[in-house]
């Protein structure tokens, strides 16, 4: 008899519109022990309420499906206390930029290696952040100004990028905008709230890349110490995640 697992498995819950591509996504993931599908969807709508139902904690999202996009559909996932991965077949820029404005946790590729892809739910699971290459290549290019901040605010051009990924995502002749259902990644464009110097501290680091544990390392303090100090912090700047939180870092600190 085998011992049962330490922990239980991370719940996860798939939604892509191809068929094929949503069985072999299950396939993968449910061949890791630590990892097993609660839920499938093959639209936007679905998305939701399969993720209302089973409350997973990882959702695999793609980015064209009918209906809602899994850009706006985004924070509704994640008002159910789900991590959100947006895996497309797409690197578009707009699209990179749109999922992360939208509270994104990751953003991948489907030519990810499957080791990647079990890698990265297990990631954002932890709360840490996850991109692509070519993700990360659209973040750096709109922090060099590529895609820059108009002067209505420091987050308007990532507020625009993601309007834009889903106006292109639709399969309709008419898009619904996503800009007035999704937070920027700068935050609200009033005057910045007070951190503490530890928070700060937390930002910095998420900012450089660093997971929760490594920043508990760094800081000699319990991985449950930062996971707060990181909490209070994306309140207080009314942010939806590390990926933004890192966003605002480099903006507004960098």
């Amino acid at each position: 008899m085998t011992d049962a697992p330490a922990h239980d498995p991370i719940r996860v819950l798939v939604a892509d519109d191809h068929s094929a591509v949503r069985s072999g996504l299950v396939a993968l993931l449910d061949s890791a022990e630590d990892i097993t599908v609660v839920a499938e969807a093959a639209d936007g709508a679905g998305a939701i309420d399969a993720a209302r139902q089973h409350r997973p904690e990882v959702v695999l999202t793609d980015v064209r499906m009918p209906g809602a996009t899994g850009i706006e559909i985004t924070p509704q996932l994640r008002a159910t206390g789900a991590h959100v991965l947006v895996i497309s077949g797409f690197d578009l820029d707009d699209y990179v930029l749109g999922a992360l404005a939208a509270g994104a946790d990751g953003y991948l590729v489907k030519s990810e290696d499957p080791a990647r892809i079990l890698a990265a739910v297990r990631d954002v699971h932890r709360g840490d952040a996850v991109l692509s290459a070519a993700a990360t290549r659209a973040v750096v290019g709109a922090l060099r100004g590529r895609a820059a901040p108009s002067s209505a605010g420091s987050g308007a051009g990532v507020q625009h990028a993601s309007a834009t990924a889903g106006a292109q995502d639709a399969k309709g002749p008419s898009a619904p905008s996503t800009a007035g259902s999704t937070s920027s990644p700068a935050g609200s464009a009033g005057p910045v709230p007070a951190l503490t110097r530890r928070e700060e501290d937390v930002l910095e680091l998420v900012a450089q890349g660093h997971s929760n544990q490594q920043i508990a390392s760094q800081l000699y303090v319990e991985i449950t110490t930062v996971k707060s100090h990181l909490s209070h912090a994306l309140a207080k700047l009314q942010l939806g995640s590390r990926v933004q939180a890192a966003l605002w870092w480099q903006q507004h600190r960098g």
